[in-house]
């Protein structure tokens, strides 16, 4: 029996839990409108606030030209990646994201069990860049995403898995692998591959 993985959202006002919301759809909106996802009542929120999208197993939260912008862990945020353990702040509204173990579930259940990633079985890498800001630098693949580029601007994210090494767009152009620009949200990356972002640009090497 395995245990399956639960995402939520909770959402809180004047620090008391008022709400709990699954994340088990691909896209969230998050404002006044009440036909949105998440309906927050608040004269500071604008009708189409925020959203949250899930590209693969990651979520993004998304400021939708709100009047009054939106704060992730305090700071002001336009397009950025929404981790577990993080904060929004939408009015006067908190909205945290949290991920727990939920009911034990066989292993011929109808939906696999989401399992913890062990950070030793990920790919090792290396980013050296080679244009931008920090033409020259190199960088070691330690933690899981890596972001490229800053949140207003071109923003991509590489994300290393048991299964392989990704590239995630997150907002801005479409960037380039090896001169050719992305046709879909992730592509898998190849040691040696050429990445282009903006005014970034890298190259990766992978174990």
């Amino acid at each position: 029996m395995a245990k399956q993985t639960i995402r939520k959202l909770e959402v809180f006002s004047g620090g008391t839990l008022v709400s709990e919301l699954p994340l088990d759809k691909a896209a969230l909106s998050i404002g006044r409108d009440p036909q949105g996802d998440v309906q927050l009542i608040d004269p500071k929120i604008s009708r189409q606030h925020a959203k949250l999208t899930q590209i693969s197993s990651n979520y993004f939260i998304e400021d939708c030209n709100s009047s009054n912008g939106t704060l992730l862990n305090g700071r002001p945020v336009h397009k950025h990646i929404f981790r577990p353990g993080d904060n929004l702040q939408i009015g006067n509204f908190e909205l945290r994201y949290v991920v727990a173990d939920g009911a034990e579930q066989s292993a011929d259940a109808g939906h696999a069990a989401v399992q913890p990633v062990e950070k030793s079985r990920r790919q090792k890498g290396m980013i050296f860049f080679l244009q931008g800001p920090e033409a020259g630098q190199v960088e070691t693949l330690k933690d899981p995403l890596f972001t490229i580029g800053r949140p207003g601007e071109s923003v991509a994210v590489i994300a290393r898995r048991t299964q392989g090494t990704y590239l995630l767009h997150i907002g801005g152009e479409m960037p380039e692998v090896n001169g050719v620009e992305m046709t879909q949200q992730t592509v898998q990356l190849q040691h040696g591959d050429v990445i282009d972002v903006g005014e970034h640009q890298i190259k990766i090497t992978l174990d």
